[in-house]
């Protein structure tokens, strides 16, 4: 015996595995329930009929409900709010004024150079005056080397900075419509299944009402 209710134990934590979503079980008890309440009125045609009816309306408003969900998924806005906004454009009998105002668009143009000049040899030309003019020129020089590198230094980080932000920025894009999309496979989309499933059951139960009662008369 207790190796009985050790294996039912199993065989439940195994049910529970079940590679289908919470919503279909609902699916399943609702059904469940409604048999029940028709084995209860006898099977009767009009059991069937009004079972099927509130099927058919139980499915409906869950199909309704599993598009709003979506909607809210994606960051939609609400049927109700559309229509708000679509009924306050509608026309004025006296509407107002247009008024144009003009602007003027400045364009400003700004930049950045560097410019290094040098003069001809100095007054002094001899051999010590040529030389010193000579080492201040390749001072210029060497400062302007420095400021240059410095200057590729500072647009090699913000160039490294700038594709630091837009791959974060992609990266949280992609990590959003991921979201989205799991959001949906395990959300809206399941409750709309829910719902086309309870009208399917119903219709079949309210539009094959007569056999169905026939037929389960004739099995007892």
């Amino acid at each position: 015996m207790a190796k009985f209710v050790r294996w039912l134990s199993y065989v439940g934590h195994w049910i529970r595995k079940v590679p289908v979503a919470p919503y279909y079980w609902c699916v399943v008890a609702v059904v469940m329930a409604s048999l029940v309440v028709m084995w209860m009125c006898g099977w009767s045609e009009k059991a069937f009929r009004i079972t099927g009816m509130f099927l058919q309306l139980g499915g409906v408003l869950t199909v309704v409900w599993g598009i709003v969900k979506t909607r809210e998924d994606f960051q939609q806005p609400a049927v109700k709010t559309q229509f708000g906004v679509w009924f306050k454009q509608f026309p004025q009998w006296n509407p107002p004024p247009i008024v144009l105002s003009p602007e003027g668009v400045g364009l400003v143009v700004s930049g950045r150079a560097h410019l290094v000049t040098g003069s001809g040899p100095s007054i002094d030309r001899t051999v010590d005056g040529r030389l010193t003019h000579l080492e201040g020129i390749a001072d210029k020089l060497e400062r302007a080397h420095k400021e240059l590198e410095i200057l590729l230094l500072e647009s090699d980080e913000k160039a490294k900075q700038a594709l630091d932000a837009e791959v974060s920025r992609f990266t949280n894009l992609i990590a959003g419509v991921s979201k989205k999309i799991e959001t949906t496979a395990t959300g809206g989309v399941h409750v709309s299944a829910v719902g086309v499933v309870l009208l399917l059951v119903g219709t079949i139960f309210g539009g094959a009402a007569p056999e169905l009662s026939q037929w389960i008369a004739l099995l007892e």
